[in-house]
């Protein structure tokens, strides 16, 4: 019997933004499920900000198909905010208390029909509890792609998602670092790693390059601009190529910044890469990211030297560590990089059909 799956989550799947619940999204339709995919977090106030979705406000409330996934942008009148709030976040708690409750019969309906729901980490975390009460037989999963504190989440998502810690069947964690932030939740937690669409690495298209040596970074989570500032002046020689990230207030002349492209044409630019970057900046409770960056596991499948803070580097090899901020390590790191050849080691990169394949076996 094929399967009705729900996933909720800020990103919408209809974006070029794409996150790991675009490619689960697609994993799942392949293995013959029925699909949908909610995206929340929207309303009036997110036309004044710089959210990827604000394309899709004239098609948001209602349900479009696309690539075979029922897709549905939730516009409330308005939405809860952390931006900019600091230590009066407190402030908008009761806007959160109202958000949780308030009217979306769509995203109900496909709650009630599903058989397993998916909640990604983020502000959909707050809304576990209302999709119990409208699924209680649904198998319902909380996926940690992050911490809600290292993301700078608003205190009231992690509050309320301990509150409604009754109402999730399992939590999945992407990183073996994050389990003990769950282990009073009473439910169990399971580590499963991203995973990567494998059969778009083997179609990769030609060089983008023309010559010289050339690293390479793609996306903007927890972007560290001054790696670039640091490594541009350092290294004048090296063309550094930047895609999808946010765009820098000081560029240089070995700088290319590139903006959004879709997945599959950021691939070229990392097989034919000399290193790859993941410039993320130091923050507190980053370790996780040693199993969780998306970015480094491609690097990692396609025997690309990794350069990236220390506390995303661990013990993996082909992954060379700096100290954000610091020039000499840096440097360093970068040398190592593009001086040493890729170690071949025993680490196991999933596809996607291998991680929806886990998520149901739970």
């Amino acid at each position: 019997m094929t399967d009705k799956v729900l996933i909720v989550s800020r990103h919408d799947y209809r974006t070029e933004w794409r996150a790991s619940l675009h490619f689960l999204a697609d994993a799942y339709h392949a293995l013959g499920n029925s699909v949908k995919f909610v995206s929340v977090g929207f309303s009036p106030l997110s036309l004044l900000s710089h959210d990827h979705r604000k394309c899709l406000s004239s098609d948001a409330n209602k349900w479009q198909t696309r690539n075979g996934i029922e897709c549905f942008l939730w516009r409330s009148p308005i939405h809860p905010f952390n931006r900019g709030l600091g230590s009066l976040a407190f402030l908008t708690n009761s806007l959160f208390k109202w958000w949780i409750n308030s009217s979306c019969s769509e995203m109900d309906r496909a709650c009630e029909t599903a058989d397993l729901i998916i909640v990604e980490s983020g502000i959909a975390a707050a809304l576990v509890g209302r999709i119990r009460r409208c699924a209680p037989n649904a198998k319902l999963i909380y996926v940690a792609s992050d911490l809600l504190e290292t993301v700078n989440a608003h205190p009231f998502i992690e509050e309320q998602l301990y509150r409604d810690r009754s109402a999730i069947s399992h939590i999945v964690v992407v990183a073996r670092a994050m389990a003990k932030h769950f282990q009073d939740f009473g439910c169990p937690v399971h580590f499963v790693t991203h995973g990567i669409s494998k059969a778009d690495f083997d179609t990769i298209g030609p060089s983008p390059y023309s010559g010289g040596k050339n690293i390479v970074t793609v996306g903007s989570m927890l972007f560290d601009p001054t790696f670039f500032e640091i490594a541009s002046e350092t290294y004048p020689d090296i063309h550094f190529h930047l895609v999808g990230t946010p765009k820098l207030e000081k560029s240089a002349e070995n700088i290319t910044e590139y903006g959004r492209m879709e997945f599959t044409d950021t691939l070229p630019y990392l097989k034919y890469a000399d290193a790859g970057v993941a410039p993320y900046h130091d923050m507190e409770h980053a370790d996780y990211l040693v199993d969780s960056s998306m970015k480094l596991m491609q690097y990692d499948y396609l025997k690309l030297n990794a350069i990236c803070p220390d506390f995303a580097a661990g013990a993996k090899p082909n992954r060379y560590g700096y100290r954000p901020g610091d020039p000499a390590s840096v440097a360093l790191a970068i040398e190592h990089a593009l001086g040493r050849p890729y170690a071949e080691g025993d680490s196991k990169v999933l596809d996607w059909t291998d991680v929806a394949n886990r998520y149901k076996d739970l």
